[in-house]
Parts: structure tokens; C-alpha cells; sequence
């Protein structure tokens, strides 16, 4: 994850999300948006495209760090 990016996700927490966006095509092959009830919005791009879950989990914080591979770490978290 690049540093700019790293840099701007704490300013993304407790802030109210209004729409979500996916975009895939040129330029970014998948993109997504949050799209914030203040008149923001922040963008993610992937090379590949944006592969979601079916649905909505119950849980947290501690439970997105207990999901993860042991091969998998945390590089931002906010």
C-alpha cells in the first residue's frame, strides 16, 4: 500500500458512508468509492478487479484480525 494512501485512511474513520461505488474498465481496472455524507468521497483503484463478500459480517476489529491467513499482515489500520 502506498504511503499517500496510508497517510489518508485515518481521516476516512467516523465519517458516515453515503453511497459505495465500483467501477471496473480502463484506467484503474477496479475502482471503489465511499462516497461520505460530508460531500467527500475517497477512492481505492486495484490492478485487478474488486472481489467483494456475499454479504454483511457480525463482528469487529478482533474478528477482522482473527480472519486473516497466518501469511497475511495488517499494513494499515485505522
Amino acid at each position: 500500500m502506498s504511503s499517500k494512501c496510508a497517510q489518508a485512511l485515518p481521516y476516512l474513520v467516523g465519517k458516515t458512508i453515503e453511497h459505495v461505488v465500483v467501477k471496473e474498465g480502463k484506467g484503474p481496472p477496479g475502482q471503489l468509492f465511499l462516497v461520505f455524507t460530508d460531500g467527500t468521497y475517497y477512492e481505492f483503484y486495484f490492478d485487478g478487479s474488486i472481489t467483494g463478500r456475499r454479504d454483511v459480517e457480525v463482528g469487529g476489529l478482533e474478528d477482522v484480525r482473527a480472519y486473516m491467513a497466518p501469511e497475511q499482515a495488517v499494513v494499515v489500520e485505522c
